[in-house]
């Protein structure tokens, strides 16, 4: 069987099998956008890693503790943040 191997990306190690928390200290050079819908967690929100690559992650944003709960497991990459959030509120 082969090993999961671990997602990088902007030098930030991601899970291969569920979600990363991470801070915002080590999301300081991505785009993060949090929504105003409540969430176990958080709030629904999207990353962008700050690469010209295309694609948005989904993510629940907890700003006033200072973590994001980052999927970057998930391999789809959305077009647009309300997109990725989307995908997270089709998840539950």
């Amino acid at each position: 069987m082969a090993a999961r191997k671990k997602i990088v990306i902007e030098d930030i190690s991601f899970e291969p099998g569920g979600p990363t928390a991470v801070t915002t200290e080590q999301l300081r050079a991505w785009v993060v956008w949090q929504f105003p819908r409540l969430r176990a967690g958080g709030y629904s929100g999207a990353v962008h890693p700050p690469s010209p690559e295309p694609g948005w992650l989904p993510a629940i944003v907890d700003a006033s503790n200072g973590q994001v709960l980052v999927f970057a497991h998930i391999k789809e990459r959305f077009p647009t943040p309300e997109a990725a959030a989307k995908h997270l509120d089709q998840m539950n």
